[in-house]
């Protein structure tokens, strides 16, 4: 059921007309009243409201106010939709028509939008990793989320995209829900749905408080239709009493990224038109929704990605490195305790720590035996401490971090349209979409942004880096002066 009827001010208003009764008046008197009317109901609006809501550009600060929408009463809203995999390239006139509209700052409704030409990404840029990055405001070295894939000693297990154990998850930064539930001392509640990260349960760990979970949640599911999750979005909002209803809404969509895992990006694909086509329908819907709400003066809407797709053929036998022909099965028993791949990178962890520079040599040699030299110059193997600083990734800044033990000792990255397989048998023929890559020497991992409301101006900014949505969620849950954003922001010693 939705909470409106028909659109009225966004203002609180009790006044109560219950004893109103009709009575024969002129037309000429009643224009009169009615024009005061409108002047002394302004008034009164004005005096109950110390900041009333427009469409100028400025934080909403004080989310002690609540807003009545015409059937009910509201504190501001904020949402934010990660599009796994969504290159800015996918944002297009043709098939994306809404998003292209709101990336070049054409207002549905007079809403201020900010846009930028990209947002970049972490690395490595992989889904998990860049998600943490978003609600925590950390890099994966400093928020533990290294990897989609790695080992984590604390609880002796391999750590992937569907493990939920509270012992690795519990061991990692803070996420915004948690900062804003236990400031708030649990009025602010928030709603995540499929955040990767969000849905781990921690109920058997005694020291780990509630706000750690977010006040609802839901799980992943990959063949969720667009229309059911915005259904679901809708329900939090639409909860009848204030005191449910969450003022944060994070929600996840995986579609884009899985078909381009197994297809790659081209937009003369009519499969891949439709997909984005669709997904751009969600968004139309989503400001739609909140309009017919009479929602959207009280709403920040906040559109990401997490990172973007490069495309690797498959097919020439040129691009492609598997691993069993670099590395022979008995070396990786005899040095190698774990092995993780991904795209265009992998990490090597060894038995003994000792031995990397030996190993990195060997494997040098390898790759050039087995490819030659021209592909094998398209893959570098890299000991962890030998990151480039600008990656912001290991010891850049010569500190030992909390989640040093991690990361693989020996890393072996490939350039741009290239990739790394442990068995060609699980990689599709012809063209695959994979992402991992720095984004210094891979614009394809570029991401999105795209923010609505009255927190933005209606500007294009120059790119930023994506923990930078953690300080914007702050901002518009108007729950933290800047004195406290600051202290929760990480930033790091940059030594360039």
């Amino acid at each position: 059921m939705l909470l409106f009827e028909q659109p009225v001010d966004l203002e609180k208003n009790n006044e109560d007309d219950t004893n109103i009764k009709p009575f024969a008046i002129s037309r000429h008197f009643l224009l009169k009243l009615l024009l005061c009317g409108i002047i002394l109901t302004e008034l009164l609006l004005y005096s109950k409201c110390s900041k009333p809501i427009d469409n100028g550009p400025r934080t909403i600060a004080n989310r002690s106010n609540t807003y009545f929408n015409g059937t009910h009463d509201f504190k501001t809203l904020t949402i934010l939709i990660s599009i796994d995999g969504f290159h800015p390239r996918l944002i297009d006139a043709k098939y994306t028509p809404f998003l292209y509209n709101l990336h070049n700052l054409r207002s549905p409704y007079d809403m201020n939008i900010t846009t930028a030409p990209y947002m970049i990404p972490s690395f490595p840029t992989q889904t998990f990793p860049n998600h943490w990055s978003m609600v925590t405001g950390k890099y994966p070295i400093e928020h533990g989320i290294v990897s989609n894939i790695f080992w984590d000693n604390f609880s002796s297990s391999e750590f992937r995209p569907n493990n939920l154990d509270a012992r690795i998850w519990s061991n990692t930064a803070d996420p915004i829900w948690q900062l804003l539930q236990t400031e708030s001392q649990g009025e602010y509640k928030v709603a995540t749905h499929m955040w990767p990260g969000s849905e781990v349960v921690y109920e058997d760990h005694g020291d780990v408080p509630r706000e750690r979970m977010p006040f609802y949640f839901a799980k992943f599911n990959q063949w969720e239709k667009l229309q059911d999750k915005l259904a679901q979005i809708f329900r939090y909002i639409d909860m009848p009493q204030l005191k449910d209803r969450p003022e944060l809404v994070i929600s996840y969509i995986p579609n884009v990224d899985s078909y381009g895992h197994s297809f790659g990006y081209d937009l003369r694909d009519k499969r891949l038109q439709k997909l984005i086509g669709e997904v751009d329908g969600f968004f139309h819907d989503l400001i739609e929704g909140l309009q017919k709400r009479n929602l959207l003066k009280i709403s920040n809407v906040m559109i990401v990605s997490d990172h973007g797709m490069s495309n690797v053929n498959t097919n020439d036998g040129e691009h492609v490195v598997v691993w069993e022909r670099v590395f022979p099965a008995d070396a990786m028993t005899a040095f190698i305790s774990h092995l993780y791949n991904e795209g265009p990178m992998m990490m090597v962890c060894l038995k003994n720590p000792r031995d990397k520079q030996w190993i990195r040599d060997l494997i040098e040699a390898q790759l050039e035996k087995a490819y030659g030299d021209e592909i094998s110059r398209k893959f570098h193997v890299i000991l962890k401490e030998d990151f480039d600083p600008s990656w912001k990734y290991f010891q850049y800044d010569n500190r030992k971090h909390r989640y040093d033990d991690r990361v693989g000792d020996i890393w072996i990255l490939a350039d741009e349209h290239y990739a790394i397989v442990k068995e060609m048998g699980d990689v599709p023929i012809g063209i695959m979409g994979t992402h991992g890559y720095n984004f210094n020497n891979c614009s394809d991992m570029a991401s999105i942004f795209i923010g609505m409301g009255p927190m933005f101006n209606n500007e294009v900014v120059p790119p930023f880096e994506n923990i930078e949505v953690y300080n914007m969620l702050i901002k518009a849950s108007a729950l933290l002066g800047e004195e406290k954003t600051e202290k929760e922001r990480v930033y790091y010693n940059n030594t360039e």
